[in-house]
């Protein structure tokens, strides 16, 4: 008598093997990040276009994210000859006499869109793009080392990885995006087993070279460390963006002004990387609050794939994620409370900028790959 199956229902079957949650809180901040882009182009009568791009670039790159979840996360890593060589092409391309310099900022770290173009229609920030192709590569290197991590001839061999990445946007100026890939690589390095002492050695380092890095600091620079500590002496000058931005939170208490009925302030790219003072003088302390709890949920999220992962190479893909999404969430809000100088770190998913928007769905997608292989794979695949 032949056994009769019931076939198992489409829609539950896509829900229990693709993580709905983390996807839905990643569009909810994507949704957060429109709307106060789209607020601050409208109150400074800049415009809707920046958020037009921003919908675009997030819509897009969640789709992207989305096909990506559907493969296993070890045929994407395989292929990182393929994300590393088209994302250190694009950046090497930033220091020929097609890379720009975005007004607001100090570096020549963007691509036009036309290339050749004398006003393009848009830019392109390859930065971004490698940071998650470094992830990939980074994750694949350490899972293939993992067995002798400690031992000199690796360290050097990985040293000479992570400097490499470090050293090209180093060289374009992006000191803030600099900062985003040492935090990266630590907190890999660490998850991979990275033995104590050596941490311990390398935090040494660190501290021993910080006096040299202080006295080869140009002015400006210094004055945005300084303005910190001085905050009379530059309130005018490097200080200003940080007391206006906290002026707005201020303003908007506990319940906020209203959508819409924020005041400029005369801050540039208030979009950017203090858009989290529209949030706050907007929807006040409760759409700050909500705000940061999606951003937690998010982290949160990457976080349980991480520790679910049945191999190395997975969970070092997810720490490489989580690590690039808090670090910038923490200089972002350390830059606009001002506790950190500012350095140009964007808010993850909110901040205005098509380029961060699509690429943080890139390394969404990462996640949503490994959380999704994870269901499906046999246990005689898991643990061969």
């Amino acid at each position: 008598m032949r056994s009769l199956r019931r076939k198992e229902n489409p829609l539950k079957l896509f829900m229990n093997q693709n993580d709905l949650a983390l996807m839905l809180v990643c569009l909810s901040a994507s949704l957060f990040g429109v709307l106060l882009v789209y607020s601050d182009a409208v109150t400074s009568d800049l415009g809707i276009r920046s958020a037009i791009v921003q919908a675009a670039a997030s819509l897009m790159g969640f789709g992207v994210a989305f096909v990506m979840s559907l493969f296993d996360y070890e045929d994407l890593c395989r292929l990182w000859p393929v994300w590393m060589g088209i994302a250190a092409t694009l950046v090497l391309l930033t220091f020929t006499p097609l890379g720009l310099n975005v007004a607001g900022t100090d570096d020549t770290a963007w691509l036009g869109i036309p290339p050749w173009s004398d006003d393009p229609f848009l830019t392109f920030q390859p930065s971004e793009l490698l940071k998650v192709a470094f992830i990939i590569t980074f994750a694949k290197h350490l899972d293939a080392v993992e067995d002798h991590i400690n031992t000199p001839t690796t360290l050097l061999l990985l040293a000479l990885h992570a400097g490499g990445c470090i050293g090209l946007i180093f060289l374009q100026g992006d000191d803030g995006t600099a900062l985003v890939f040492a935090c990266i690589i630590l907190m890999m390095l660490i998850v991979a087993g990275l033995h104590p002492m050596i941490l311990a050695g390398g935090a040494a380092a660190v501290a021993i070279a910080l006096p040299i890095l202080w006295l080869n600091l140009d002015e400006q620079k210094l004055a945005r460390i300084l303005a910190l500590f001085h905050v009379e002496d530059y309130l005018q000058t490097e200080g200003w963006q940080q007391a206006q931005g906290l002026s707005a939170m201020a303003t908007g208490g506990f319940d906020g002004v209203g959508f819409l009925e924020g005041n400029h302030n005369g801050l540039f790219a208030r979009n950017n990387d203090f858009v989290f003072s529209i949030a706050a003088e907007e929807f006040g302390f409760i759409g700050g609050l909500m705000l940061l709890l999606i951003l937690a949920a998010a982290l949160a999220l990457i976080l349980r794939t991480a520790l679910k992962s049945r191999d190395t190479l997975g969970r070092l893909l997810c720490v490489g994620v989580m690590s690039m999404i808090g670090f910038q969430i923490l200089i972002n809000l350390g830059m606009v409370l001002r506790v950190l100088p500012v350095i140009g770190i964007t808010l993850p998913f909110i901040s205005a900028g098509g380029t961060s928007a699509a690429t943080i769905w890139l390394s969404i997608g990462l996640v949503l790959s490994v959380y999704h292989t994870t269901r499906l794979r046999r246990p005689e695949r898991l643990f061969r």
